[in-house]
C-alpha cells in the first residue's frame, strides 16, 4: 500500500515538473519569434518586406512601392542610429552627475548589473554576448573602460 503511495506522488511530481518545464520552453520559443519579426523591421531589408507581407501588392504597384518603401526605409534607419547615438550620449551625462553621488559599493552594484544583462551594450554600440558559466565580469577600471565611459544598458 506505501509503494504504491509513493509511486503516485512521484509520477504525479514528476507530471507536474515535466509540464513546467515544457511551459517555459514553449513561452521563450514565443517570445523569441514574437522579438524576432519586431526585430526584422530595423533593418532596412525588413522594414520593406514587413510592408510588402502586409500590402501584398500587384507586380505594377510594387514597382512603385519599392522607391518609397526604400525612400522611408533609409529615413528609419536614420533615424534609429540618431536615437541610439543621442541615448547612449544622454546615459554618458546621467552616469557623470550620477556616480559622484554614490558610494563605491552602489557603482559596483550597477556596474554588475550593467554587465549580468545578456546582450548589453558597449558605449560603442555593439551588441555583446552574454557571459557564459562562471565567467568573472569585465574589469571595471583601466584607460576605455572606466565606469564613467560605458553608458547604462536600456532598461537602467
Amino acid at each position: 500500500m506505501k509503494k504504491s503511495k509513493i509511486r503516485t506522488i512521484l509520477v504525479l511530481a514528476g507530471t507536474l515538473i515535466i509540464g513546467f518545464v515544457l511551459g517555459m520552453l514553449t513561452s521563450v520559443q514565443i517570445r523569441h519569434a514574437q522579438l524576432k519579426k519586431f526585430r526584422s523591421f530595423a533593418s532596412q531589408e525588413g522594414f520593406g518586406r514587413w510592408t510588402l507581407h502586409v500590402v501584398n501588392p500587384t507586380p505594377e504597384q510594387k514597382q512603385q512601392l519599392m522607391p518609397v518603401i526604400k525612400k522611408y526605409a533609409g529615413k528609419n534607419l536614420e533615424l534609429r542610429k540618431k536615437y541610439r547615438k543621442d541615448f547612449l550620449e544622454l546615459m554618458k551625462e546621467y552616469k557623470k552627475e550620477l556616480y559622484p553621488l554614490l558610494t563605491p559599493e552602489q557603482i559596483q552594484r550597477l556596474e554588475t548589473m550593467t554587465h549580468a544583462r545578456p546582450g548589453w551594450h558597449h558605449s560603442s554600440g555593439k551588441r555583446v554576448s552574454p557571459r557564459r558559466g562562471n565567467a568573472p565580469p569585465p574589469p571595471a577600471g583601466g584607460p576605455g573602460n572606466k565606469p564613467a565611459d560605458r553608458p547604462f544598458p536600456y532598461y537602467f
